[in-house]
């Protein structure tokens, strides 16, 4: 198994409700309370993405990937010469990119053994939007000298896009958990934690499995 790691590198511009929209499904007026409204929707929407496993509103992550350890390769005495990537495996042919649904790759970096980075065309692979996977394309190869540590990062874009494009059965969760910490304010102990009417909303579009994240 690839050990990976995901950062975020550019968080949604916006959300999927709008503070209109939380006041209202929490039957609240005025505008005394907007900055608490405000933080509970983000609140919301980050465990809303946890459970889910996706991204919502467009935003931009990047994977790290190590080499594949070669556990199952012979050691053996004395000295041999050859690369260190040798102890390792290669990268694969497909690589799972958690967080989606994914909308493009921007860039795939490798690095040497002597750390020096390189962009992998984009030639070489295309994105499988149903599987939320990177897949080399007919012919392509990895570079054979990248380094066992962190030695691939691809960059992409997920989402589903705009608030628009978000189903409504998440933004109504979303609007579900934002009135039930609001109702609850100071006495939840944690904030991620899903009312059950959000759950049942949430279901069919979780993602199972083993991603990360």
């Amino acid at each position: 198994m690839l050990r990976q790691s995901l950062a975020l590198i550019t968080p949604p511009a916006t959300e999927p409700v709008t503070l209109a929209e939380a006041k209202a499904w929490a039957r609240v007026d005025g505008t005394e309370e907007d900055a608490i409204f405000t933080a509970l929707i983000t609140a919301a929407r980050q465990a809303a993405e946890e459970f889910l496993r996706r991204s919502l509103i467009t935003q931009t992550w990047k994977l790290t990937l190590d080499l594949c350890a070669g556990a199952n390769k012979p050691w053996w005495d004395g000295v041999r010469e050859g690369a260190m990537s040798s102890l390792y495996g290669g990268l694969p042919g497909s690589v799972p990119l958690p967080k989606g649904p994914v909308q493009s790759i921007s860039s795939v970096v490798t690095y040497d053994l002597n750390n020096a980075a390189s962009t992998f065309a984009a030639s070489n692979y295309r994105v499988d939007a149903s599987g939320d996977r990177l897949l080399l394309n007919y012919g392509a190869v990895w570079p054979s000298n990248v380094r066992p540590e962190a030695g691939c990062e691809i960059t992409y874009v997920a989402g589903y896009g705009a608030a628009a494009a978000v189903p409504q059965p998440i933004k109504t969760g979303i609007l579900t958990h934002v009135a039930a910490l609001y109702e609850q304010r100071g006495q939840c102990d944690d904030p991620s934690a899903l009312p059950p009417a959000a759950l049942s909303l949430y279901g069919r579009y979780r993602v199972m499995g083993d991603r990360l994240g």
